[in-house]
């Protein structure tokens, strides 16, 4: 990972320097960290922090305050994972005796993965994704538009799999389910693919070796987010070259365990929520989804 400027190295220690120093937690809740989505605004963890914390009295909310806004949040993630993953060690550090719950959002659901894996002293209990897409994005919608010289997906592949397309976020996880040996090609190194184990890099054991210390992984997406292509992304499934969305159990990644998602499967620590009726910016924000599938794994 690249040296920081000297500018972005001082908002970091400002931002560790911010976290309250908890070392114990009485009532032994696990805090909850919520990573926001693309193009993040001002207040988007508001309904979360006030919901959880009338549904579990005492619970600590951290709400990861980086790379926000739509140019930040665009830009490369590993770009972004160089304060994001430090920031959330700091707290994790805070809360040996309880470990934390991740609450992810959208492109927030990639970066918490991320962090899942490439940290190697996490204590990451639970990670809770809000219609993220973990397998990757294969469509032009609403947030992709901005970024790109062709709305047709087929053509795309050249644009998002250069080192231009490289350093926007989006890129970082387009998988175009016709161009896979682009996609896992280690010299353009695409953060889904390096994530997903699918070239080999000197971190592949590592990974595979923290991902699988989840205790539990929930999932939540449905058929009416508009944004997620497929909407199965986030469930880990993803299309095939006909592109028929296949689950995460016919995926090749998970039938080779490349980085423990099987295994964390037969282990029952998986569980899947579709929830429909719901556009994507909804998702973090409604307290039905809430109370089906976020407070009950918090609690």
């Amino acid at each position: 990972m690249k040296l920081l400027s000297g500018l972005v190295f001082s908002l970091l220690l400002s931002r560790i320097a911010s976290i309250p120093n908890y070392k114990g937690n009485s009532n032994k809740l696990r805090p909850v960290i919520f990573m926001h989505g693309i193009f993040n605004k001002p207040g988007e963890s508001n309904f979360s922090r006030d919901y959880i914390s009338q549904a579990v009295p005492g619970i600590l909310f951290y709400h990861i305050d980086l790379w926000n806004g739509i140019v930040e949040s665009a830009r490369n993630i590993d770009t972004q994972l160089s304060t994001i993953l430090p920031t959330m060690q700091a707290i994790m550090d805070n809360h040996t005796d309880t470990g934390v719950t991740l609450l992810c959002y959208s492109q927030g659901g990639v970066i918490c993965r991320a962090a899942v894996e490439m940290l190697a002293h996490h204590n990451v209990h639970t990670l809770i994704t809000l219609s993220s897409p973990l397998s990757g994005q294969y469509g032009v919608t609403s947030d992709v538009e901005p970024f790109v010289p062709s709305k047709d997906r087929a053509f795309l592949w050249r644009f998002w799999y250069s080192w231009e397309g490289q350093a926007i976020s989006i890129g970082n996880y387009w998988n175009d389910p016709h161009h896979q040996t682009k996609f896992a090609d280690p010299e353009l190194n695409v953060p889904l693919a390096r994530l997903n184990n699918q070239f080999a890099h000197n971190f592949t054991a590592e990974y595979k070796r923290n991902f699988v210390r989840l205790e539990r992984l929930v999932m939540i997406g449905g058929p009416n987010d508009t944004i997620i292509t497929p909407w199965q992304s986030a469930h880990f499934g993803f299309y095939d070259k006909n592109e028929t969305a296949l689950p995460f159990e016919k995926q090749p990644w998970y039938l080779n365990d490349a980085f423990g998602l099987r295994t964390l499967n037969e282990a029952n620590k998986v569980m899947r929520h579709t929830y429909g009726g719901l556009e994507h910016i909804y998702w973090y924000r409604t307290p039905a989804v809430f109370d089906c599938c976020v407070i009950p794994y918090i609690k």
